[in-house]
């Protein structure tokens, strides 16, 4: 989730805007926590209550599985990287001085900047400076584990793994932002081993793409739109309100314009409600043969994911005796690689699913402070104080940041607002007590209130529907801005393997990226001379009406029906036929949206669905061209 407020970043990435969603709400100092070193001491005694002392408890556990939580933290780094500059830059110190005072508002719209392109196009993965395969361009290189020659836990490597499994890396050196670092397009998926295994999968599952035929575009744009279904379907309407979510994608946004321009990324999003992973985190996790609740080498302990990765450590304990850049091993050690059954899939265990959503981050372990409460620095020594401290650092930095209360944004959604005994009952005594001597059960920090909610009205299994809200209006706006957007293309559906028809979820593109077992070979058919949709569907399903089903299986390489090639390798669907099949109309001369509608729907005005419908084809009510393929809705 998203990182402290100056990132070091070794290359100048393209600028993009943040702002305030709600900006009018800062034109009322009630609807802003109140300024002074009294609101400064109560959030870090406030910071201080969110320690929870019993993170391993199974009670504690939510029902999403864990690999979930760091997915989410690969779709942040995806679409947010802080950069600042002039007088918006400020260190430690400065966020956690007793005089902190919230930055003066031109100050946070004109020097915060994004350096990540704020869609869903997967840019931390292919962006500069990610590698090709020297041996196939059109592959991603992936890094070789480092190998111990040991067969026995806890140095074994597990079982069915093959050397492949690092990220491209750099070779040792003296300076930190170098030593082993991770080529890859977003350093920061380098910064513990969960998410740096989760980049694993996504350049492997881009080069089962080649391997089955693709060029490197069509691979990109196949997984992609596959990723982009993924944060949609699956991991939003898991940790947000499902019916919230479904209102968003059928109707449209309600609070973000996606496609307003310049667009800018909410501040209101990275600063506060899509921090709710914080509190998804394990203090430690059933990882691989090696490192679980009950294995040889312990849990795979946040302190060791962070060891085990080169932005946040040194791959492995250093060597009393030497420098820095001389401690552990020059990639990933074999016994680090993840086996994901563990944390996702069916059969998890207590150790493989994501805390509840509440106000208590991970950070005890054995009675000392660990976790999200000793945070490391990019030399892989821990932090000090309030710095070590996640919860200090979300608090003071949108203290800082002027994020309004959790009750004027609930307010300004038209919402319900958390009623002070619905806060005490939500975060327990000790909190209740630091809420109410800080001022805060009336003006509660959006992000501590957002935790509240979900523990309140999402039974602390998902987000409430303030921060449910916040969360999907941002991620289906970006997704509707990105480049091959599922929401844009006129019949899309998922056609990679699944375990359900007609779904696609993590753990689907995890087994087709072969890290994760139980993987399906995807259908393939190479076209020759001759063919034709209705050809192939004919000989190879049986049915030449199932033709419109490889037409919208392969509709991000096919723009046309009758338009397909020699040679052309297209994904065929598997299973019964799709119920109800995708339909498709070709515009004639002199058809209108209105006639078609008449004719394929027997209501001429739903013409607004099938322009609604094909956003990407039709730019006006009057622009249809004679040859066209629009997708139609269910009749």
């Amino acid at each position: 989730m998203p990182e402290p407020l100056a990132f070091a970043v070794t290359t100048t990435p393209d600028l993009h805007d943040f702002d305030l969603l709600f900006l009018g709400l800062q034109n009322d100092p009630a609807n802003l926590l109140p300024e002074g070193p009294a609101t400064v001491a109560a959030l870090k005694r406030l910071a201080e209550t969110m320690a929870d002392f019993d993170g391993q408890d199974s009670s504690e556990n939510s029902p999403v599985p864990a690999a979930y939580t760091y997915f989410g933290q690969f779709v942040d780094h995806d679409i947010t990287l802080e950069v600042v500059s002039g007088a918006a830059s400020e260190d430690a110190g400065g966020l956690f001085a007793p005089n902190a005072v919230p930055l003066p508002l031109d100050e946070i719209r004109e020097n915060l900047r994004n350096g990540r392109t704020a869609t869903l196009d997967l840019d931390s993965v292919y962006s500069p400076p990610a590698p090709r395969d020297p041996m196939n361009p059109a592959k991603m290189l992936v890094g070789s584990v480092s190998e111990l020659g040991n067969a026995d836990p806890p140095l074994a490597r597990p079982a069915g793994k093959g050397i492949d499994n690092d990220l491209p890396r750099e070779p040792r050196s003296a300076d930190p932002a170098h030593d082993r670092a991770a080529l890859i397009g977003d350093p920061r998926n380098d910064e513990n081993t969960i998410i740096s295994q989760l980049h694993v999968a996504f350049l492997k599952g881009h080069n089962r793409l080649v391997d089955e035929g693709h060029d490197f575009d069509q691979a990109r744009r196949i997984l992609r739109q596959h990723y982009q279904f993924v944060v949609i379907d699956d991991f939003l309407k898991r940790v947000a309100d499902p019916t919230i979510v479904a209102d968003v994608v059928e109707n449209g946004n309600h609070w973000l314009d996606p496609a307003a321009e310049p667009f800018f990324m909410p501040l209101e999003f990275t600063a506060a409600a899509y921090r709710f992973g914080h509190s998804m985190v394990r203090p430690g996790y059933d990882f691989n043969i090696n490192f679980h609740l009950d294995g040889p080498g312990g849990p795979a302990t946040l302190d060791l994911l962070f060891t085990f990765s080169a932005l946040s450590g040194q791959l492995g304990f250093p060597s009393a005796t030497a420098d820095a850049s001389a401690g552990g091993t020059g990639t990933l050690p074999e016994n680090w690689i993840i086996e994901w059954e563990r944390i996702i899939g069916p059969g998890v265990g207590p150790g493989g699913h994501a805390r509840r959503f509440d106000t208590r981050l991970a950070a005890i372990t054995g009675g000392q402070r660990q976790a999200l409460f000793n945070l490391p620095t990019v030399e892989g020594t821990p932090d000090r104080g309030l710095a070590a401290m996640l919860s200090a650092r979300n608090l003071l930095r949108g203290y800082r940041l002027r994020m309004p209360t959790g009750q004027a944004v609930a307010r300004h959604l038209g919402l319900p607002v958390l009623s002070p005994d619905q806060l005490r009952a939500a975060v327990g005594q000790r909190q209740a007590a630091e809420l109410a001597a800080g001022g805060f059960l009336d003006r509660t920090p959006l992000w501590f209130y957002l935790l509240a909610e979900a523990r309140s009205l999402g039974q602390g299994e998902r987000l409430g529907p303030v921060g449910s809200t916040l969360v999907a209006e941002v991620l289906v706006g970006i997704c509707r801005r990105s480049a091959d957007s599922i929401l844009r293309t006129p019949g899309w559906t998922a056609s990679l393997p699944a375990q359900r028809p007609g779904h696609f979820d993590l753990a689907d593109l995890l087994r087709f990226a072969g890290v994760l077992p139980g993987g399906a070979p995807t259908v393939l058919h190479t076209v020759v001379p001759g063919e034709t949709l209705s050809s192939i569907a004919t000989a190879e399903l049986g049915d030449a009406a199932r033709w419109v089903e490889i037409f919208a299986f392969n509709r991000n390489t096919v723009r046309h029906p009758d338009r397909i090639r020699e040679g052309q390798v297209l994904i065929m669907p598997s299973g019964p036929p799709m119920i109800p099949p995708p339909r498709f109309h070709v515009v004639q001369p002199g058809e209108t949206l209105e006639s078609i509608a008449t004719a394929e729907l027997d209501d001429g005005s739903r013409w607004r669905e099938i322009f609604a419908l094909n956003g990407d084809v039709i730019t006006s009510i009057d622009s249809l061209v004679a040859g066209q393929v629009l997708a139609l809705p269910v009749k």
